[in-house]
């Protein structure tokens, strides 16, 4: 379990995450989502152990992340962007993390093979870091992320400036090391290929979950807050007089012919509402709710 109990972090005597509440079982896929980059970067950071809370607090399992204790050996944090030292090996420079790690120097060439091979890369084994191409960085950076074997997995971007092809390549590897029961949060985009793996996601703006569910329960409240837009033609009064008479239409704007109303109903009660304008006698043209994909759900 990885549990915020009213989180609040700053950054420069700014707010940048607000009393946040997020409790995650076992066995996550889960999505931070939505614009505000810095404090979805701020709340893996936080879970790593790199950075602590001004308020509240995290816990991995039963143990509380600050003060900071042995949360690195059980978490694997990758960050947005990713430093390496070009005139070691790739090989060197996983051992290297090994050893500060305190993993037995036996064990360390094994290890490094077994990640390798996960990745699909080792024929870079011995491959100057600075000489590897620019598109295998982030499958180098996951792989240094796993080596020590972490229950929680915390990815800052991991699909970034990846093209199609290696984006479905990482989401393979990614969906091994969850069937492998290792627990993964990413600060992520949503594009169609990672929603059958997500479980549950959370839009982060302005600091705080403002929604979270299902991708598709998320979408589900977003598309409701959409218009519905029409013209009716004849019998402006009565459809007006059905507005008023319910309770999920909140708003109405008319100008002219065309009318935009916010109603928070579901496509059920959308479909009564327009066989209630039907049955009063009006003339409509073009009822129909505003619609978006998810990608501008999330990014607007």
């Amino acid at each position: 379990m990885l549990k915020f109990q009213n989180v609040s972090i700053y950054q420069k005597k700014r707010k940048i995450v607000d009393n946040l509440n997020l409790e995650l079982s076992d066995g996550v896929i889960f999505g931070l989502v939505g614009s505000d980059e810095i404090a979805k970067t701020a709340i893996l950071r936080a879970a790593a152990g790199c950075q602590a809370p001004e308020k509240g607090r995290i816990f991995l399992g039963e143990q509380s992340v600050y003060p900071v204790k042995d949360t690195f050996l059980h978490t694997g944090y990758m960050t947005k962007n990713h430093v390496f030292y070009d005139q070691l090996s790739v090989e060197e420079y996983y051992e290297l993390f090994l050893a500060l790690y305190k993993v037995n120097g036996r064990y360390r060439k094994r290890r490094v093979k077994e990640v390798l091979n996960l990745l699909e890369m080792e024929q870079f084994s011995d491959t100057l870091l600075g000489e590897i191409p620019e598109e295998y960085k982030p499958f180098l950076a996951l792989g240094k992320t796993i080596l020590h074997e972490p229950s929680w997995l915390l990815l800052d971007h991991p699909f970034q400036e990846l093209n199609m092809s290696l984006r479905k390549r990482m989401l393979d590897v990614l969906d091994m090391l969850w069937e492998q029961g290792i627990s993964l949060v990413l600060s992520t985009e949503i594009f169609p290929e990672i929603t059958p793996i997500m479980e549950n996601i959370a839009v982060i703006e302005n600091g705080q979950i403002v929604s979270s569910g299902t991708i598709e329960s998320v979408y589900e409240k977003a598309l409701r807050e959409n218009p519905i837009r029409m013209r009716i033609l004849d019998g402006m009064e009565a459809a007006l007089q059905v507005f008023r008479q319910n309770d999920l239409v909140y708003r109405v704007t008319v100008d002219h012919e065309r009318v935009m109303i916010l109603f928070s109903g579901g496509d059920k009660e959308e479909a009564e509402l327009l066989s209630d304008l039907i049955k009063a006698g009006t003339l409509i043209q073009n009822f129909q709710r505003e619609t978006m994909n998810l990608d501008q759900m999330i990014w607007g």
